[in-house]
């Protein structure tokens, strides 16, 4: 019988039924593996648990029992495998190995990446240069291992992405917080994105979701986990989405000049392992300020609706939006 630490939700007892049917397929002894409950999500819409199961090797189950409409997880573990196979020639770079995934994509078992999370890294007191640099190192190593494209980059879709939102919120339809300011920032994204039309960019394999917890970095290099469903788009999506969540979150504010979101110690830190684009890609600086929007509208209207976290990301992203957009 697995050993179980710290364990009384009965999903749990649900999922460790289900994997010691499942592990002798996988030539190993359900015996032999300490359970340990280290992540878990109870909403209307989203209902998982995570367990590390550590034994003769580490590994992570994922059992979700409820998931949003439309939500297709094996679309994801499809992703997941894909980047797998596509970092296996790099020595450093890697994506977890999934060992079961059953039909409907409910439950996985994978092999445990070693390390901490950037995030965790971050908030521990490391220094912050070098561990972006490693992230953009990855990075770098995720996109150039997919079929790349050079395109010519045309914001206008999430121009027209931004005045939605804009006009929802005018008509009532979506609320959020400080409207008539988050209204005036949207409406000046068109005039964010003319230095960006018409330039070329490359387009690549996106990660989908690359954010502070979804990077591990360890002894031996860096993992990238959680993907979205295959997709490309251009490479400014994934690092737009990493840096800004950094900047709204744990980037010091020291040395951010008017019209910018980011720092140039930030870029200059990211840029030092990102070798694909450069830091004048049109999309590199032109994503940030529409992903700014994107946080900003994901933050719950009541203050104490807010986690810990959301209420400090709000806060960064006021003081962001007024610096970025020159909005008082």
């Amino acid at each position: 019988m697995t050993m179980v630490f710290g364990i009384t939700d009965p999903r749990t007892k649900q999922a460790l039924g289900e994997w010691a049917e499942i592990a002798p397929d996988l030539g190993l002894d359900p015996s032999q593996f300490r359970a340990k409950l280290i992540w878990q999500k109870d909403e209307p819409t989203r209902n998982h648990i995570v367990i590390r199961l550590r034994g003769p090797r580490v590994l992570i189950l994922k059992r979700a029992f409820l998931r949003p409409p439309g939500d297709d997880p094996t679309q994801t573990i499809i992703a997941l495998k894909n980047a797998f196979a596509r970092l296996k020639p790099y020595p450093a770079a890697h994506a977890p190995e999934v060992l079961f995934a059953s039909g409907a994509g409910d439950l996985v078992i994978m092999a445990e990446a070693s390390g901490k999370t950037l995030d965790d890294h971050l908030r521990g007191g490391r220094a912050h240069a070098p561990l972006l640099k490693r992230t953009g190192t990855w990075l770098a190593a995720f996109h150039a291992s997919s079929e790349t494209e050079e395109r010519t980059y045309q914001p206008r879709f999430m121009v027209g992405h931004c005045e939605r939102m804009a006009d929802e919120v005018e008509a009532g339809k979506t609320s959020v917080a400080d409207p008539e300011r988050f209204i005036t920032c949207c409406r000046m994204v068109r005039e964010k994105a003319k230095s960006a039309s018409d330039r070329k960019t490359i387009s690549a394999t996106k990660h989908g979701d690359f954010n502070l917890r979804n990077i591990i970095l360890g002894p031996d290099g860096e993992t990238g986990i959680d993907f979205k469903p295959l997709s490309n788009a251009p490479v400014g999506f994934d690092i737009a989405r990493i840096l800004m969540d950094y900047a709204e979150l744990l980037q010091p504010p020291d040395g951010l000049e008017p019209g910018c979101v980011l720092t140039a110690a930030t870029i200059d830190a990211f840029f030092g392992g990102y070798d694909l684009v450069t830091r004048d890609d049109p999309a590199v600086g032109f994503l940030p300020f529409t992903q700014l929007l994107n946080d900003w509208r994901s933050i719950p209207v009541e203050a104490h609706q807010r986690s810990w976290r959301q209420a400090a990301r709000y806060k960064t992203i006021v003081a962001l939006a007024r610096n970025g957009f020159g909005v008082t």
